[in-house]
C-alpha cells in the first residue's frame, strides 16, 4: 500500500521525518510566550495516513520492535 501511494523512489524524503511531514502526519507546532497549546495534524492522503497510522499500531503491539 505504501509503494502505491508513495511510489518506489524514495530518495525525495531525506529523513522518515520529511515523510511523516509531506503525509501530514506530524502535529502542528503552536507555541506563544513559553505556553504550547494542541497542534493539529493536516488533512494529507486518506489512504497514507489509514496505512501509516495502521504500520504505527501493529508496531506498538509487536515486542521487541
Amino acid at each position: 500500500m505504501l509503494i502505491a501511494e508513495l511510489g518506489v523512489e524514495m530518495t525525495v524524503f531525506a529523513t522518515p521525518k520529511h515523510l511523516a511531514s509531506w503525509a501530514k502526519m506530524s502535529p502542528g507546532n503552536d507555541e506563544s510566550a513559553g505556553t504550547r497549546r494542541f497542534g493539529k495534524t493536516g488533512k494529507g492522503n486518506q489512504w497514507l495516513r489509514a496505512t501509516l497510522t495502521e504500520a504505527a499500531l501493529s508496531a506498538g503491539r509487536t515486542k521487541h520492535s
